[in-house]
């Protein structure tokens, strides 16, 4: 309580009063890990989200967790609490201000927590959304020591090894990695969409894949979550100097904050070289996929007000699901929706579930216990769905050669688990032939 004293935070005496009755009393796994209320506020996974690792200004530094990179010895919960509470309150980052561009602020890692809405998360109430700041570092800190103190009493002397090695295979490189595959597999491709990227692959793709593409970023980029859509557009095939952000302009139509964050969205409006007038959207849906069909609703809604003579690309992931429900944006409700609204998509007249782009399952070392699934039920209880596409007018543009790629050489493998240790995404590459139909 005296960090977040000396930080200022306000409504500390009824954060005090949740931690006496609501939380001390808890057994760790099946009253804390397990809780899916935990799960459903965010209340670890987003402080995690913002703090397991950040690039600061050329630095990367990286909470002491058994979830994050860090590489340091955590063999003691007292010693590991020490270096926790320095990472959290004491030790100071550069990140992108999200209100100013390129202006960077300074500022602990602790300030970089955000409150979580109760307009965006239902399930965590107004009262908890004043303090939501306190109970995440709250709720983070008992989550990083309970898995500490688990790891460290069945295997003390092996699981640091075994992590640090798959922390190498998957996470060092990431960035180049994609740029690798981009290169190799894609440098045919006019339009690229690209979604929850870090802030800094944007000048990781502009040295990799600068002398092709332009690379297009929104004004506001999230130096926090590290969750921004960019799009590359190919030089020669669009003018280059023609390009205008409306980004804000969609993020409005859309409702603003209640369904998007600084980085979800990415919409530019330019000139082929063709003399036809291009709107490219990318966009990172939520984790429910709420937010797809409001924000599809706004690009419908900018083309028909202010650029009626422009030809929509829409590359999304739109976080769709098998089953629709008011939580939850299922496949058909959003084949359906955008169907009425004179859409296409890459997966033709009759999207199947059978075209999933995503098959992954989460392991017990992650923010949300109550959604691990074991080695044996992958495939049957993992996240196998469709969740990213191609969207654009049917009047004027057809659709053609649409395929996944989970490999990185323009082939899909069914059996696939992924991320793997050469493909480091866990959606599939979606791509497809357009053609304008006048």
């Amino acid at each position: 309580k005296a960090e977040l004293e000396a930080q200022g935070y306000p409504g500390l005496d009824e954060w005090e009063m949740r931690w006496e009755t609501e939380y001390k009393g808890r057994m760790a796994v099946s009253g804390f890990l397990k809780d899916k209320d935990i799960g459903s506020k965010r209340l670890i996974s987003m402080p995690d989200r913002i703090t397991n690792t950040i690039n600061s200004d050329g630095r990367i530094f990286m909470r002491p967790s058994v979830i994050s990179m860090f590489d340091g010895w955590m063999g003691s919960v007292p010693s590991w609490w020490k270096m926790w509470k320095d990472y959290m309150f004491r030790t100071e980052v550069h990140t992108l201000d999200r209100l100013s561009p390129g202006v960077y602020r300074i500022q602990n890692v602790s300030q970089m927590i955000q409150q979580i809405k109760h307009s965006k998360y239902p399930a965590i109430s107004v009262e908890e959304e004043e303090i939501s700041i306190p109970l995440q570092i709250l709720a983070l800190g008992i989550f990083d020591s309970v898995l500490l103190h688990i790891l460290n009493t069945v295997a003390a002397k092996t699981w640091q090894p075994i992590k640090r090695s798959l922390c190498e295979a998957f996470n060092q490189n990431k960035g180049q990695e994609v740029i690798s595959i981009l290169n190799k597999s894609y440098d045919d491709a006019d339009v690229i969409f690209v979604q929850e990227a870090a802030a800094a692959f944007v000048d990781q793709a502009k040295a990799g894949l600068g002398k092709k593409y332009m690379v297009l970023r929104p004004y506001l980029l999230d130096g926090y979550r590290n969750q921004n859509s960019i799009i590359l557009a190919r030089r020669g095939r669009f003018v280059e100097g023609s390009t205008i952000d409306v980004t804000e302009h969609v993020y409005r139509l859309a409702g603003g904050g209640k369904w998007l964050a600084p980085g979800d969205l990415c919409v530019m409006a330019m000139k082929g070289v063709d003399s036809s007038r291009y709107l490219l959207a990318s966009f990172h849906g939520d984790t429910n996929g709420l937010a797809s069909v409001p924000v599809l609703q706004a690009l419908d809604e900018a083309i028909k007000s202010s650029y009626p003579d422009h030809i929509l690309i829409f590359g999304l992931d739109a976080n769709t699901h098998k089953y629709h429900s008011q939580t939850c944006q299922g496949v058909a409700d959003f084949h359906s929706t955008y169907t009425a609204m004179g859409f296409g998509s890459c997966w033709g007249q009759k999207p199947t579930l059978k075209t999933w782009t995503t098959r992954n399952a989460r392991t017990y070392l992650q923010p949300q216990l109550q959604k691990a699934v074991g080695m044996s039920d992958a495939a049957r209880k993992g996240d196998v769905n469709l969740k990213d596409w191609i969207l654009f007018y049917n009047q004027l543009v057809s659709v053609s050669e649409a395929m996944r790629d989970n490999t990185g050489e323009r082939r899909f493998c069914e059996d696939h688990v992924f991320p793997t240790l050469k493909f480091p995404s866990d959606h599939a590459i979606v791509s497809c032939l357009l053609t304008r139909k006048f």
